[in-house]
């Protein structure tokens, strides 16, 4: 890996601890899609300007404008790819590590 990939690697691990790291954060930027026009780079969404201070405060201010948009998208399509829905599930067993799921 070169050292730009370990760097960018690094980045975008450390934004998607951040973005869960705060509920309020997290819930929002899953559900914020930018202006097709201004992406996240140019948007003047308030809550989103908010929540990107305080997440280029927290990763270090390490970022440029066009950089941490791009880390901050790998971030949340990190994110949204770990979520998992779970459809007619009824029921649930768990026994020490093994969790059984029981579908209807």
């Amino acid at each position: 890996m070169t050292d730009f990939e370990t760097m960018w690697k690094k980045s975008v691990n450390d934004m998607v601890k951040y973005i869960k790291s705060d509920d309020n954060i997290h819930d929002y930027l899953l559900s914020f899609e930018p202006c097709e026009n201004t992406g996240y780079a140019w948007t003047k969404d308030k809550k989103y300007k908010e929540y990107s201070n305080y997440l280029d405060q927290k990763t270090g201010y390490v970022h440029s404008g066009a950089s941490f948009a791009c880390c901050i998208r790998e971030a949340v399509d990190i994110i949204r790819n770990e979520l998992v829905i779970v459809q007619g599930i009824s029921s649930v067993d768990i026994d020490d590590d093994l969790v059984v799921i029981n579908s209807s």
